[in-house]
């Protein structure tokens, strides 16, 4: 027995002797040279492409069966549809591998691979052909079930894996060149230099991966570079289908005239796991850094064919400021130059299917504290839902100041025509208002804007289908309210808007000082506005409002309106007497002032102007043009009896007259007079004509006398003291 056994293990090793001499020797008996005719054969009946092998083929074994296999210069020509380009190139291809752990324990150990000088071209013509199309053959369609169904996805039986394991000793990359050309896109996308090197690869064992390459897109317009180096760690589970990289670090150098600088410096850091089978992908770690700005995110998504994507961004405080200037870009003078010192952000996300929710979003710039959440759902049609809160918001601090000479900073919005803001620029967004769907709850503590102050600001916006609605805005404004509400609709050929503002028990005083820096009109004032327009400009919207305006003002001062002091000059200049100006111009003040009227394409007509104070009572008509910026007002004065007591107006004279009052010119520059003239020639005619009257009445011998002949004298007189 033990003798058959021996003999038995002689044939054995006879046999692997045999085998082992017959591999090793195969090199020296066959010439793969001599089968390069059947390969390009086979290939070209598979693909449809003709290749070439100009380069030789080599393939040697080791007597511990360490297999070389390496292929010179290969080309594989165009489609039929592409004849000028070549589809791809290489000029050499080597693989070392270990033949005997493959054959006893299934194991797939290479040695080294080595590729060099690949040139791949690619191309996509206008109407969507390419010369990659039929390189793998006919594909399956699939088996069509009833009704032109393809039939359920059955599932697949666990299998064991064709190999137990993969030891690699090394992967060598050297010169990949991909060219892009998209015609249908009008784009090209160059690869250069594409070099990747990998180190021992073994399952369960964590393994180095480093490459770099050249980027360059050319679309005619903004063309882009980058120079891109990257370095991890990776571990593999192929049986787990199960992947870990570590320790991923992305270097790019970009350059273009699209981005904020001519080159701009970027940084990526990676922790993530890939697992195929449960079909989930977690980052543990994404931080992106460009200069002083880090942006960093962690996410999981779970499900390839409907992802569930979920994660959080944050942005750890930084300067923009600072970092604009690192990349060479000239912020505007702002009107308060500390502003864009201090930002940081953070918010969570969740992408389920076709909603987006993005919340806890909290952001800090500057002294401005952010709180908001946004709800987006059917991405392909969004509706989107926001909430929004901030603390305070000074909007002034960050407006631009004009140059030392007047133009506006270069910085400064423009048309696309490069003509600067005006009153002809487009205010309503159209196509975007057209598109946008949208619900917005937005809540301010305080703002201030154009020099405003306003506080507990509440808005709620929604908009559907081209109709945006304002329902409403409200703000606490100088000891009062200010409410609007209306609508935007740009369904129309000519957008339509309507707004109804009231404001309530406002202090103008220190709102006109904030705003202008002037006390020019002090005073409570209530005001309600009704009104429609159209347009789409600033200039079409003001020549196109028509509606209904109501105000009233308590305890008031008009500080430009002087009716006292003018009266009182006219009166003067009647009397020939010196002129005497007051030390300190007097506002006219009142107690009471009304006015409504109507608004008629930019031009508000009113006829029931009525003002009360102690001293004078006040009632007038007239119009404000608001196309041409033109104020024509006709006051009639009635001073009051205590005018009358106050001998130092210089006014008693005139207690019971009707003083007529005209305020005209352009709002920037008033014009205010009295017509005292015309008035005193009326009253010295009714006192002639009254002391006339009594004369013939009673005669001269104090006897009355017939009328017709007074009527007569009367007229005569009036002719010689004041002409025809």
């Amino acid at each position: 027995m033990g003798k058959a056994i021996k003999w038995i293990l002689i044939i054995i090793a006879g046999l692997g002797s045999l085998l082992i001499i017959a591999v090793i020797s195969l090199p020296f008996i066959i010439d793969p040279n001599d089968y390069k005719a059947q390969i390009s054969s086979m290939i070209e009946g598979k693909t449809g492409r003709v290749i070439a092998i100009p380069g030789d083929i080599n393939l040697q074994v080791s007597p511990t069966l360490d297999i070389v296999f390496s292929l010179g210069e290969v080309q594989l020509g165009p489609g039929k549809d592409f004849p000028d380009t070549h589809f791809a190139s290489v000029r050499l291809a080597e693989i070392q591998l270990a033949l005997w752990p493959l054959l006893t324990k299934k194991q797939l150990q290479i040695n080294s691979l080595d590729l060099s000088g690949i040139q791949l071209n690619l191309i996509r013509k206008k109407d969507g052909t390419t010369n990659w199309a039929g390189l793998a053959g006919v594909q399956d369609t699939g088996a069509v079930g009833q009704a032109g169904q393809p039939p359920a996805e059955q599932p697949l039986p666990p299998q064991k894996p064709l190999l137990a394991a993969i030891d690699i000793g090394s992967i060598n990359i050297k010169d990949i060149n991909v060219e892009f050309h998209d015609r249908q896109a009008g784009k090209t996308i160059f690869i250069n230099n594409f070099n990747l090197n990998v180190g021992h690869i073994r399952e369960g064992v964590a393994f180095p991966v480093s490459a770099d390459f050249k980027f360059r897109l050319d679309d005619n317009k903004q063309p882009v570079s980058a120079v891109i180096r990257t370095d991890f760690k990776l571990t593999m589970n192929l049986a787990g289908q199960h992947f870990i990289i570590n320790d991923l670090t992305l270097e790019g150098l970009l350059a273009g005239e699209m981005l904020p600088a001519s080159e701009l410096e970027l940084t990526i850091l990676v922790d993530a796991e890939i697992n195929l089978r449960d079909e989930k992908i977690i980052a543990h770690k994404i931080i992106v850094k460009q200069g002083d700005l880090t942006a960093e995110t962690e996410l999981s998504m779970t499900g390839f064919k409907t992802p569930v994507i979920k994660g959080t961004l944050t942005v750890p405080e930084y300067s923009p400021r600072s970092h604009l200037d690192q990349l060479g870009i000239v912020l505007p003078r702002f009107a308060y130059p500390e502003v864009l010192k201090r930002l940081s952000a953070s918010l969570a996300f969740v992408l389920d299917n076709d909603q987006l929710q993005i919340k806890n979003i909290q952001v800090q710039l500057d002294d401005t504290a952010i709180r908001a959440g946004v709800l987006i759902n059917n991405l392909k049609q969004p509706v989107y839902a926001l909430q929004l809160h901030m603390d305070k918001l000074d909007l002034d601090r960050y407006t631009v100041k004009k140059e030392e000479d007047g133009s506006e900073p270069e910085a400064a919005v423009k048309l696309e025509s490069g003509q600067k803001i005006s009153g002809t620029q487009p205010l309503i967004p159209v196509q975007l208002l057209k598109d946008l769907r949208f619900n917005a709850d937005i809540g301010i503590d305080s703002l201030r804007v154009a020099k405003l102050n306003l506080s507990a600001i509440k808005l709620h916006a929604d908009g559907k289908d081209g109709l945006v609605n304002l329902q409403p805005f409200s703000a606490n404004l100088y000891d009062g309210t200010i409410t609007v509400t209306g609508e935007i609709d740009v369904r129309p050929a000519v957008p339509v808007m309507t707004l109804n503002k009231k404001l309530e028990n406002v202090e103008l005083g220190p709102m006109l000082v904030d705003m202008t820096g002037r006390k020019e009109i002090s005073g409570r004032a209530n005001i309600d506005v009704n009104l429609k327009t159209r347009g789409f400009n600033r200039d079409e919207l003001t020549r196109n409002s028509n509606g209904r305006v109501k105000l009233s003002i308590a305890d008031g001062k008009i500080k430009r309106l002087q009716i006292l002091e003018t009266i009182r000059m006219a009166k003067a200049l009647l009397d020939q007497k010196a002129v005497s100006h007051a030390a300190e111009s007097q506002p006219t003040a009142f107690a009471t002032l009304t006015a409504s009227g109507v608004l008629v394409n930019g031009v508000f007509k009113n006829d029931d102007l009525k003002a009360a104070s102690d001293l004078m009572k006040v009632t007038g008509k007239g119009k404000v043009d608001f196309v041409q910026e033109h104020i024509d007002y006709l006051l009639t004065v009635y001073l009051t009896d205590r005018v009358e007591r106050d001998g130092d107006t210089g006014l008693v004279e005139l207690g019971k007259m009707a003083i007529p009052y005209r305020v005209k010119g352009s709002f920037t520059n008033l014009q205010q007079s009295a017509a005292l003239e015309e008035l005193f020639k009326a009253r010295a005619k009714e006192l002639l004509l009254d002391t006339i009257q009594k004369k013939l009445d009673t005669g001269t011998d104090g006897k009355e006398q017939p009328a017709p002949d007074a009527d007569a004298l009367i007229r005569k007189g009036l002719q010689g003291l004041f002409g025809n």
